[in-house]
């Protein structure tokens, strides 16, 4: 297992879906897993501190654990298929499945250490320093398609198929 920590939350182009970043503590490898609208809200409002007033679910799931004499040991990404990922929660020394975004809500929020597979980041990991390569492509990729749709017209998608013998 590897050490990731927190990076960012991106909103990607396709579909304006939330893109939760975490990057090798020590390395350059970025590992890039899509969550939930309401998922990047929980992580960021948990970056921005609480509300004991008003505890948030995964304050409430801490502040339970607490009363129980258990801590969130770590958070372990480790495995994905098909464009999902698991991830399990060390809770006093017993593994609990979580969703990923979760359990990185939950760490950041007791301070806990995140892992990914060492398999998911040569898998899927990116280099930190190759992202503006990989950003810059798919703007390129982008500015082409305007391009072709700046050529066309409605006329070319209503004619059927011409025949070349008349």
């Amino acid at each position: 297992m590897i050490q990731v920590l927190f990076s960012e939350i991106r909103v990607s182009a396709l579909g304006d879906t939330p893109v939760l970043v975490l990057k090798e503590a020590a390395g350059p490898r970025q590992l890039a897993i899509w969550i939930s609208a309401a998922s990047a809200a929980t992580i960021l409002a948990g970056l921005e501190g609480d509300d004991p007033r008003h505890p948030a679910t995964h304050d409430l799931m801490i502040d339970a654990l607490a009363t129980l004499d258990a801590v969130v040991q770590s958070v372990a990404i480790i495995d994905e298929e098909d464009g999902v990922y698991d991830a399990h929660l060390l809770v006093n020394g017993t593994a609990v499945t979580c969703r990923v975004s979760d359990g990185v809500a939950l760490a950041l929020r007791c301070g806990a250490p995140i892992y990914a597979a060492d398999h998911l980041l040569d898998a899927a990991g990116v280099r930190a320093d190759g992202a503006a390569e990989v950003a810059e492509e798919a703007d390129d990729q982008v500015e082409q398609f305007r391009e072709f749709l700046d050529t066309i017209n409605p006329d070319d998608f209503t004619e059927g198929p011409k025949n070349p013998e008349g």
